[in-house]
């Protein structure tokens, strides 16, 4: 074999028994429980994982999934508004 050749790494997957470890403890032992795993792989594909013992936890997660997003996109816009209009500013300096 050459000595330049890489031995093939697997690639990482989370293990099962972390994420039911998570799922386990974010509630009750008999309801509330309720788990939304987002993260990106080592080749750059997102994955994610939920889990939820009831419809009722699925919405209120997805709900809070929605605002967060909502909050970030707002933050974003705003922040891409102020840096605009910087930019707009410095241009009426040079005229």
């Amino acid at each position: 074999m050459p000595k330049n050749k890489i031995k093939e790494i697997p690639q990482f997957e989370m293990p099962s028994n972390f994420i039911e470890q998570i799922y386990e403890l974010s509630g009750n032992a008999d309801k509330y429980k309720g788990v939304l795993l987002a993260y990106v792989s080592e080749d750059g594909s997102p994955v994610i994982y939920c889990k939820y013992d009831s419809q009722v936890v699925e919405f209120g997660m997805r709900k809070a999934l929605e605002k967060y997003l909502q909050n970030s996109d707002d933050a974003e816009s705003a922040y891409n508004i102020a840096e605009t209009e910087e930019g707009d500013e410095d241009d009426l300096d040079e005229d």
